[in-house]
């Protein structure tokens, strides 16, 4: 039985993934340090399978990793530092950790005896320089060049975290692949979104009342996960 390792693994992505997985035969370990994720009645239903394990780690404290196994076929990287609020309040710590958080995962994979593949979770949010100062074809190939947007704006350090571990992912001598989630939304994902936050305005809106967005010309591409 093929074994999987999925960082950030109790989140909204990392639940259907492993769901997903442990449906397809995988014995899985899932790693989180919970500061968003919550163990919620579903993921206390995933992990009381027998070939689910779930462990609460930072993986930022010295020799955390120390005590994982070397036997993973598959490493899914999702765990970062992400949300608007985080974004705006602390973007230093949100380019520092996600850039360290990515090393030290990628560090972890060289010592792995038979790794077939290392899953970088990057971001939609890697075209907004491109975006912003050129023009960008959709739908958008891989090889669309990207620009960073300005240096000193909060925002740009979540992208700017995401294209440096791409570029780690990419130079480091583990086969990897980098994949760019969009918007994503679906079951389980908390309301702390745009798309659950539009549906309950429309389900609380008065009748004939006028609900309130932040942009009537805004386009985004969403991505549903189930």
């Amino acid at each position: 039985m093929s074994k999987i390792l999925i960082t950030g693994g109790a989140g909204f992505i990392g639940y259907h993934l492993s769901r997903y997985l442990l449906g397809s035969g995988y014995e899985i370990d899932i790693v989180d340090n919970f500061s968003r994720a919550v163990k919620d009645p579903d993921l206390e239903a995933l992990i009381s399978d027998s070939r689910v394990k779930a462990i609460t780690m930072d993986l930022l404290e010295p020799g955390a990793l120390d005590a994982l196994p070397d036997d993973y076929d598959y490493i899914y990287h999702l765990a970062a530092i992400i949300g608007v609020a985080n974004v705006f309040e602390r973007p230093y710590a949100v380019l520092d950790d996600n850039v360290r958080l990515t090393s030290t995962m990628l560090a972890f994979a060289t010592r792995q005896k038979n790794l077939k593949r290392f899953m970088f979770a990057s971001t939609s949010e890697v075209y907004a320089g491109t975006l912003k100062h050129f023009t960008l074809e959709l739908p958008s190939p891989e090889s669309t060049a990207l620009a960073v947007t300005d240096l000193t704006l909060p925002r740009t350090s979540y992208m700017l975290s995401k294209i440096y571990g791409e570029a780690l992912c990419n130079q480091s001598p583990v086969p990897t692949t980098n994949f760019r989630p969009h918007n994503i939304y679906g079951p389980r994902m908390g309301m702390a979104h745009v798309v659950p936050e539009l549906l309950k305005k429309a389900y609380t809106a008065k009748p004939n009342s006028a609900m309130e967005v932040f942009s009537v010309d805004h386009k985004r591409t969403f991505c549903y996960i189930d």
